[in-house]
């Protein structure tokens, strides 16, 4: 394994208003529609949760991310093996 490989990676997220987020440090996106964009970092899962929500850029090569829309809400998750992931929503149990 190279040094890139065993440095983590952070992430940044500047929040313009509550209509545009700008994310550093994307590594994928797991879903995303009009009210939640589920991204993941090395640091774990991010959700933005709003209204009318848009991916206006994505860049996954350099690892970034810009959403418009109206922003209520974000979401820190811890990092999470891929074999174990189920979701944004599985952690909610009945």
């Amino acid at each position: 394994m190279d040094q890139t490989e065993m440095k983590v990676m952070h992430h940044t997220l500047t929040l313009e208003g509550r209509n545009r987020a700008k994310l550093e440090g994307v590594t994928a996106v797991s879903c995303f529609n009009d009210q939640e964009v589920v991204l993941e970092t090395a640091e774990g899962e991010v959700a933005l949760l709003g209204d009318n929500l848009h991916i206006e850029q994505l860049n996954l090569e350099d690892g970034r991310l810009d959403v418009i829309g109206e922003i209520v809400g974000i979401e820190y998750n811890e990092p999470t093996r891929r074999k174990e992931k189920h979701g944004l929503f599985s952690r909610v149990r009945k």
